[in-house]
């Protein structure tokens, strides 16, 4: 262990390391740190450490401490707490570009509300970098104790989107939102809302005037916190009475994090929530699948061809859905479309379902946890499924698909064209 000895003032500690305050008075992000409290901060993650005292930490490497003559915590930010206690504001709706501290924030948010005996409920709806639950999850999480990172609290709900990026999967987003939302209105004084720096664009202003708009009809007594580095975050607020809106300075913490590092943090998350998986089998006539067409049809049992593992006539006009071992060519397609009577033939390879993250979900669509696809047993009808909560397996009636893919040993493996499966 190194040991280092901190005069007064602010200092910088970047992961991944871990450390330990022996002695003096240190405040990070909000949180007093204990005495003999043990501290790890992951690759990609920084915080500062507020040295109020003389202080003794011990390091488990030697790695250089950037000092700062003054504080990050921008002196902006403290006139939020009080505004919201005498408003009784119970939501805080914060809009930011990416890299502009939009979690820091709200967990220094978090640790002063709770110094205020409130209890705060935190929404993440950054499905790229999650830090309540894993990625492509809107995740929500109740405190009542300091925290200095979100992935130290396990989430009370998730809602599966199923991909880093709300971009194609718009509805899912909004109907999460809505869910988690109302969640926290029953368990808990304040909810923070801790959204993707996504605020441009079509798309980008299509969510978040979506969110304001919801937040409304939802009757919260809300404010729209705008982290801005000058006016570029404007756009967004425009028609809403200046008492719902609060202006604030970016943290001078605030750093860019490179793409690498996002996607390194993301499958530190992923490896950390899988660490613990298990190889279960669900049979086809015990659960049912949701945003897929896989196996809400009528099953075909003639097949013309060894290609073809599973088939199904779909309903109505939606023709025929067919597994194959290989994607079929226009010509096949042609001959079974004449084979089974139908102008149209959806075809997927099996190769597709590999390493697809599903979420696995009760009887009354809350999620019980998030699994890996290993395989499909066309043959024997099984889903063989990779996932950490196999103690409540018997509970699963339900997967949900999503877009991403990723292999068991927690590393990225793309995605699945989302309507595909």
């Amino acid at each position: 262990m190194i040991t280092k000895q901190l005069s007064n003032g602010v200092y910088i500690v970047s992961g991944p390391v871990n450390f330990v305050l022996n002695s003096g008075k240190i405040s990070s992000i909000g949180k007093p740190l204990a005495i003999k409290e043990h501290i790890f901060i992951p690759e990609g993650k920084r915080i500062p450490l507020e040295v109020l005292e003389n202080s003794i930490i011990e390091l488990d490497k030697d790695i250089e401490l950037t000092y700062l003559t003054s504080r990050t915590i921008p002196e902006d930010w403290d006139k939020v707490v009080n505004y919201v206690i005498e408003n009784k504001i119970d939501t805080l709706l914060i809009f930011g570009e990416v890299d502009t501290g939009k979690t820091f924030f709200s967990t220094y948010l978090t640790n002063k509300f709770i110094n205020n005996k409130l209890k705060v409920s935190v929404l993440d709806c950054d499905t790229g970098q999650s830090d309540i639950g894993p990625p492509g999850c809107l995740g929500l999480a109740v405190f009542d104790n300091y925290v200095l990172f979100m992935t130290e609290k396990q989430p009370q709900k998730l809602y599966f989107i199923g991909s880093h990026s709300p971009s194609e999967h718009f509805l899912h987003y909004l109907c999460g939102f809505v869910k988690l939302v109302n969640f926290a209105k029953t368990n808990s004084d304040v909810l923070i809302i801790d959204t993707p720096g996504w605020v441009q664009g079509d798309g980008g202003r299509l969510l978040r005037k979506t969110e304001i708009e919801l937040l409304s009809s939802l009757d919260r007594n809300f404010c729209v916190i705008l982290l801005q580095r000058g006016d570029e975050l404007e756009h967004l607020v425009k028609g809403l009475k200046e008492q719902q809106i609060i202006r604030l300075t970016v943290s001078k913490k605030a750093s860019p994090t490179s793409v690498d590092e996002r996607k390194k943090l993301r499958e530190f998350v992923y490896k950390k929530y899988f660490s613990n998986s298990k190889r279960i089998e669900l049979e086809f006539d015990k659960i049912v699948t949701d945003r897929s067409y896989f196996l809400t049809g009528k099953k075909i049992d003639k097949y013309p061809t060894t290609e073809i593992l599973w088939a199904e006539k779909l309903s109505g006009w939606e023709g025929v859905y067919i597994v194959s071992s290989k994607v079929l060519t226009e010509t096949e397609i042609n001959r079974l479309k004449k084979f089974y009577n139908t102008t149209k033939i959806r075809n997927v390879s099996a190769e597709e379902f590999k390493n697809v993250v599903v979420a696995l979900l009760d009887i009354n669509f809350e999620v019980l946890g998030l699994g890996i696809i290993e395989t499909i047993d066309f043959a024997n009808q099984k889903i063989v499924v990779s996932t950490p909560i196999t103690n409540s397996y018997k509970k699963i009636k339900i997967v949900q698909f999503g877009s991403l893919k990723v292999k068991p040993t927690a590393e990225e493996n793309g995605f699945v064209e989302p309507g595909l499966i």
